[in-house]
């Protein structure tokens, strides 16, 4: 087993040449918008409040339908809308908008009415909040685009639905009260539709409520029903349908009774798989297609909103809340965070209680608030979401969850542009004076530091534009707060919890003495941390101490060079990575992408923070969570070839396939902790001697397992191993070949083999 240097460096300028970079300015990550970042037709959900200075509500609207963007500068919007006087109108608005470089856009309506949108694009235009007004209504919503060859019938939603939503009662058509409601919806594919839900109002009030009747859907994926209860009640629903497959199909929702309620939320298959698989899941897929207590277990994100509603209409309370509901898989539950309401900001709560999921997936969950306080639960994507949706003797509460965190947080989680909307009510000392809305960007340096830039709305009332700064701090469990001071002297408190496997989405609550508001952020553009990852797979979070890892972004360097030499350099052309303040050895700088190695002496199982030097120029830092154990990456090149050789020293390949019972050698990165034959450093040559991975592994080409001879580092290279083993007894063909290490499974490029 001699030096493979030179292999190294073929296999590494193939990396080179297949790397994928972002694009935009110099940073870590990042990117710009334009016009044809909206483009195509979003499922649109809106709501629009109007309250009186006295607290009182006196219009409620709630509406979801279709936005359709020409990518240019034009859009148009056409919504069933729900109100205070009348259910199952047709809104239909259009007009123009236009899209700044981060990633706000401005929509304004001037056919159908005259309104100002403020769009927060987020997910590279996959979706977007809003917040807007006219001179009646603060609007919010958000859209998620249809994919572009969607095309749904009656027969798209078959089965059984989670629901739930949040709204209003209505007493002659004037606001009566909150109300919020959970349960299932059951469609038979054919045009007949049946509803089963709790609905909730003030005080701990609930009453079981089923539906039947008849729904359609049209090829644009909009689709209504019409129901009556066993009175012979008449209800309406409309729906939008976002996301049509066979595991997961999720629509935004309203239900109406003309001039008595109005509520507005979503429905999901209630039996789905995750849309992407969750290492930290804690019971994953029970066959059979139902439900049970134990598919929720782990600690979710979680928001909480509340509202207190007199029978006048009048804006009674508020409570906005941010944390964790910890999940033990066996009926109990704790709710935690921190609260806002129009009495005190800035509080923190914990509840605890029971909970329970029968086999249909609608459950029941039981805290002890200041009073008890009963949720009906709903749960999807076998446990990996949930929502309640209840009230105690103050409150209706609607809350939800996602199992979907970063492994580990830290400062540098918080890292890059956020889009945010945030809804609420201004006060004026404990009284609620009125809806206001805000959307914006925020803007995260991974290091403390955040700015903020956004747009007030108010109905009636022209926006008003404010910038802020402040700092922030993030704990290990991954809430984070921040402290922020406006153009106009005011300072504002938020709290946010960190979702998404990237830390790509935050709920958040802010609020100061004169506003109370909850919302949500999201990465404009691939999270700063996805732009780390395993220099072979592109895999994230696979970075364990001595790996190989790549990271994308902009202006990094103004020439491509690489480190051909040993030890490596910690500096191209006036370039340095550092990890944790210390200097990475380099492999290669160009403009938007780095080849660099995770320093040996990096704790594993920890968030470090990576920080790029380009001259005087310093970037954001960004998270990089760095593993323990193996987390192998195999580097692909021509249609998916893996790094193969051959007995005779060939690469494998189509016309060079190995035989059944060679001893081939595969090159990979990520092998994790190995028995070294000799000391580790850091950028330079591995020891001569073999020095064998520790821990479990093995190899597959295609189903069948292989003998390993040797894995582990490669001698004399940097940051490279590679296993050894024969080729086991399969047909003639070509093979996926996947090496598992501690549990973890690589990437699967493939090899030929030839009897």
């Amino acid at each position: 087993m001699a030096s493979k240097f030179a292999i190294q460096f073929f296999f590494f300028t193939l990396l080179t040449l297949l790397a994928a970079p972002v694009v935009a300015q110099t940073q870590i990550g990042g990117g710009t918008c334009n016009s044809s970042s909206l483009n195509g037709i979003y499922a649109l959900s809106l709501t629009g409040r109007q309250i009186a200075n006295t607290g009182a509500f006196t219009s409620v609207l709630q509406a979801n339908g279709t936005a359709t963007f020409d990518g240019l500068s034009t859009v148009s919007i056409a919504l069933t809308e729900d109100n205070n006087q009348a259910a199952a109108t047709t809104l239909a608005w259009s007009g123009t908008y236009s899209v700044e470089a981060n990633c706000i856009a401005v929509v304004n309506i001037t056919t159908g009415g005259t309104v100002t949108l403020n769009v927060a694009i987020d997910n590279q235009g996959k979706d977007f909040q809003l917040t807007g007004s006219d001179a009646t209504y603060s609007y919010a919503g958000s859209g998620t685009a249809q994919p572009s060859s969607a095309s749904c019938s009656t027969s798209t939603l078959s089965g059984v639905y989670t629901f739930n939503a949040s709204g209003y009662q209505l007493t002659s058509g004037a606001v009566s009260g909150a109300a919020t409601a959970g349960g299932l919806l059951q469609f038979d594919g054919a045009g007949n539709l049946s509803v089963n839900m709790t609905l909730w109002a003030g005080g701990a009030i609930s009453s079981a409520v089923t539906l039947t009747g008849t729904y359609s859907v049209s090829s644009n994926c909009v689709g209504k029903a019409t129901l009556s209860d066993s009175s012979s009640n008449s209800y309406n629903m409309s729906l939008s349908i976002y996301s049509v497959n066979a595991a997961n199909t999720n629509f935004y929702a309203t239900l109406a009774r003309a001039a008595n309620l109005v509520i507005a939320g979503a429905g999901h298959t209630a039996y789905g798989e995750p849309a992407t698989p969750n290492p930290q899941a804690g019971t994953q897929p029970i066959s059979g297609g139902t439900c049970a207590t134990a598919n929720l277990s782990g600690v979710y994100p979680f928001t909480l909103s509340g509202r207190g509603i007199s029978t006048a209409g009048i804006f009674a309370g508020s409570f906005q809340g941010v944390g964790t509901a910890s999940f033990d898989g066996k009926g109990n539950v704790t709710l935690a965070g921190t609260d806002n309401t129009n009495l005190a900001q800035g509080q923190q709560f914990s509840y605890t209680g029971t909970y329970s999921i029968p086999s249909n997936c609608s459950g029941t969950l039981t805290v002890t608030t200041a009073s008890t306080a009963t949720f009906t639960l709903v749960v999807w994507d076998t446990g990996s979401d949930f929502a309640i949706e209840g009230s105690d003797s103050t409150y209706v509460y609607s809350g939800s969850g996602t199992l979907n965190q970063p492994p580990a947080c830290a400062t540098p989680t918080l890292s890059g542009e956020y889009t945010f909307t945030a809804n609420g009510f201004t006060l004026s000392g404990t009284t609620q004076t009125g809806s206001e809305d805000e959307a914006g960007v925020l803007q995260f340096d991974g290091q403390g530091n955040v700015t903020a830039s956004y747009t007030d709305t108010q109905g009636g009332i022209t926006p008003v534009a404010t910038t802020a700064s402040g700092t922030y701090a993030v704990t290990s469990g991954c809430l984070a707060s921040a402290t922020l001071s406006g153009s106009s002297g005011a300072s504002n408190a938020f709290h946010f919890a960190i979702a998404g496997i990237y830390g790509q989405t935050l709920d958040l609550i802010a609020a100061s003495s004169q506003f109370v508001r909850t919302g949500s952020a999201h990465s404009a553009f691939p999270n700063p941390s996805e732009n780390i990852g395993n220099v072979a797979s592109y895999a994230y979070n696979a970075t364990p101490p001595g790996s190989i890892f790549v990271l994308f972004g902009q202006n990094f360097s103004t020439q491509s060079i690489s480190g051909g030499t040993l030890p490596l350099p910690t500096k191209l052309g006036g370039t340095s990575v550092t990890v944790n303040g210390e200097l990475a050895p380099l492999f290669y700088v160009g403009s938007d992408q780095i080849d660099a190695q995770m320093p040996w002496d990096i704790q594993g199982n920890t968030v470090a923070s990576v920080i790029v030097m380009n001259g005087t120029s310093v970037s954001n830092a960004a998270a990089v969570y760095v593993p323990a154990t193996g987390t192998p990456g195999i580097g692909a090149y021509s249609n998916n070839r893996a790094p193969v050789v051959n007995q005779d020293g060939v690469i494998n390949s189509a016309s060079a396939p190995a035989s059944v019972g060679d001893v081939v050698t595969i090159y990979f990165t990520g092998g994790g902790p190995v028995q070294a034959s000799g000391q580790l450093k850091t950028g330079d040559a591995s020891p001569a001697g073999l020095s064998p991975l520790n821990g479990t592994y093995s190899i597959t080409v295609g189903t069948a397992p292989a003998t390993i001879t040797y894995i582990g580092l490669t001698p004399g290279s940097v940051g490279l191993y590679q296993a050894s083993f024969y080729v086991p007894n399969v047909a003639k063909g070509t093979y996926p070949v996947a090496i598992t290490i501690s549990g973890y499974t690589s990437n699967t490029p493939v090899m030929t083999v030839s009897n």
